[in-house]
């Protein structure tokens, strides 16, 4: 643990400096950042005692909020989180994916009619509820009627402490390196997010931005902000494996 922790740690300090490139590239305009999240170092050991769960919010037939530039959130939900796979699994962290592919979670061979979302949100928990020692980061995006709006925002699950302090290292380190004006805070969920109200682990889930605001839905459908999103949330859940000695 000892050493997967010293790795871990020297991909962080890697990664800030490497983030803080790729932030500045964007807002330059520049030319396709090449990212590498792979250290020969970091990754020569696996950290067993922790699996992110990482849930890429809707899928198929439902595709969740529409871009201002009409593009659907399920899939930059996905790519977002294929991109957070390969990020912490290179450094040796064990992740898991509510779904890979442009699907609901519902099973097929049972009456699903009118109950596809409901069917589709008790798989979801039930991957969480059944993975030990596991971390669930919901990824999603958001959207208002009116566009001014912006902004990351974290919701954690009241039923863990260590939620919120996951929680609290996305926001910090989103604010530090991506969105220096964002004010937002992190939010205890209510009944109303069905996933973080009923999961027992730790369990946050993150709206990227706001699909409504046209400069938002503009760098959110470009892969190198969402490449720096996903780098942001990677640092985070580093950051509290670092922080913590007690296993789930």
């Amino acid at each position: 643990m000892k050493s997967t922790k010293f790795g871990i740690r020297y991909v962080i300090s890697l990664s800030l400096v490497m983030l803080f490139a790729c932030s500045l590239a964007v807002m330059l305009n520049s030319r396709s950042i090449k990212y590498s999240a792979v250290s020969t170092e970091a990754s020569s050991e696996t950290n067993a005692e922790f699996t992110v769960i990482i849930d890429a919010g809707h899928g198929g037939e439902d595709g969740g909020a529409v871009g201002v530039d009409g593009s659907f959130e399920k899939d930059l939900n996905l790519d977002i989180a294929f991109l957070l796979r390969d990020m912490l699994e290179s450094n040796g962290i064990k992740t898991v994916l509510t779904r890979d592919e442009d699907i609901l979670l519902y099973d097929r061979n049972v009456d699903y009619h009118g109950r596809k979302k409901v069917l589709d949100l008790a798989a979801r928990l039930k991957i969480g509820k059944e993975t030990k020692n596991s971390v669930f980061v919901s990824i999603h995006m958001n959207s208002f009627p009116q566009q001014q709006y912006s902004g990351l925002q974290v919701w954690y699950s009241p039923n863990d402490s260590r939620s919120a302090e996951i929680a609290e290292n996305v926001r910090k380190n989103v604010v530090s390196l991506l969105q220096k004006q964002n004010t937002r805070k992190i939010k205890p969920a209510s009944s109303n997010i069905f996933l973080l109200n009923r999961l027992e682990s730790p369990a946050i889930l993150i709206e990227c931005g706001f699909l409504s605001n046209p400069r938002e839905c503009s760098l959110l459908n470009t892969k190198e902000y969402r490449r720096q999103l996903a780098f942001s949330i990677f640092t985070s859940i580093s950051e509290f494996i670092l922080e913590t000695d007690v296993d789930f």
